[in-house]
């Protein structure tokens, strides 16, 4: 049996929206490709922490392009400079794991679909030199600093002035595709969008989809978001356990008068926010690119200064969102929403903004790729042998 060309997806936990898993399924939905999918459990250990490490831990992966201003290889030139022998020893722990990851599954090429996993896979070829082409998928909306130009080979940006950008720090225009970013959503027509209402049991007021955090925001938008009664009904998804019982007390509070269900349940978050008028949300590219296939108006709730505030201003000047810098904006920003063609407007540009850009283009794209490597590139036995 012939065995079929394998495409190995490099992630790792600060990815937006599942990422990794929805392109596998758009790949293997294609039938010419197998996909294999690394997460920081296969490849990295976070039982030595080193200074590459630090720079880049959860939550903390834009300091390298953005706080530091490194690129991927003065971050880790430093972290050999200023760590001891057991910080490069596990420097050289994770670099053999991905190359003999490549070894055994020999892939056309390397999906890296984070900051981080394109800076650890880069260095890893750069080290135990293997010649695996390294495409890499930039979950934003602007170029962040230096360090977003890795050693890829190819990247895919969502829109054109990301491309300029790249162009301008010296990659090749011809390297650089404009594909939106891989995330779907489902469109319902009004009737559909009412009659699933009615099928979850919400109200027929408009429905307000609340993309909680994990902090006091969160309670803090909730209660108010109650505290205007039965104008407006709220769904409020939590990822966090432990902050249910905090914002279910908010709803029950006196004074909260509109309905509000909280949701822990990841396979409703889809569901639920296709039948909400409006959608409140930190900054997530996987929640606000499907508010914009789906025709939402969408609210940002990101205090000023926040490292996504590039991001935000670009998408506040394209009339994509609206941002509230301070929660209690969100309320004005709300019935804003709510009693003028606002969320007419904003509908329109999101679908025009993301008409072209799918899940199965991106797989198209992916499963058609050809190496833009010279053609003197060593054959795979010989890469094998050098690695």
């Amino acid at each position: 049996m012939e065995r079929r060309p394998v495409i190995l997806i490099m992630t790792s936990t600060g990815e937006y929206g599942n990422v990794s898993r929805a392109v596998a399924e758009a790949v293997r939905k294609e039938g010419s490709h197998n996909v294999v999918v690394l997460d920081e459990s296969k490849y990295d250990s976070r039982t030595g922490i080193s200074g590459i490490d630090r720079l880049m831990q959860v939550g903390d992966e834009y300091k390298l392009v953005a706080d530091k201003r490194m690129t991927a290889g003065e971050a880790f030139r430093y972290d050999r400079a200023s760590n001891s022998s057991g910080g490069q020893r596990r420097l050289s722990r994770r670099n053999r794991r991905i190359a003999n990851a490549v070894k055994r599954y020999r892939p056309e090429f390397i999906l890296a679909l984070t900051p981080y996993a394109c800076a650890v896979t880069s260095e890893a070829r750069r080290k135990t030199g293997f010649f695996t082409d390294i495409i890499y998928v930039l979950n934003g909306f602007v170029v962040h600093g230096e360090g977003a130009v890795h050693d890829a080979d190819c990247y895919i940006v969502e829109n054109s002035e990301m491309k300029a950008a790249l162009v301008e720090r010296g990659v090749p225009s011809r390297k650089v595709m404009v594909m939106g970013l891989p995330f779907d959503a489902v469109r319902l027509t009004p009737i559909e969008r009412e009659a699933r209402k009615q099928e979850l049991g919400l109200p027929k007021t408009p429905t307000v989809f609340l993309n909680a955090r994990k902090s006091a925001d969160s309670e803090e938008l909730l209660g108010l978001l109650t505290d205007q009664g039965n104008i407006l009904n709220t769904v409020c998804y939590t990822r966090d356990i432990k902050e249910v019982a905090a914002l279910r007390a908010v709803a029950d509070a006196d004074g909260g008068g509109g309905g509000v269900i909280v949701l822990t349940k990841e396979d409703l978050f889809d569901e639920y926010l296709s039948v909400s008028d409006i959608v409140v949300t930190s900054y997530d590219p996987s929640v606000l690119y499907k508010c914009f296939k789906t025709g939402k108006s969408v609210i940002v709730a990101e205090r000023e200064g926040s490292k996504h505030d590039k991001d935000l201003e670009y998408l506040a000047a394209q009339g994509l969102i609206l941002r509230a810098a301070h929660n209690i904006d969100t309320v004005a920003l709300i019935y804003k929403l709510m009693q003028t063609d606002t969320a007419a407007q904003f509908a329109e540009k999101g679908e025009e903004r993301t008409e072209m850009f799918s899940l199965d283009n991106l797989a198209g794209y992916l499963t058609g790729y050809i190496s833009t490597r010279s053609e003197n590139v060593p054959s795979l036995s010989n890469r094998t042998s050098q690695s």
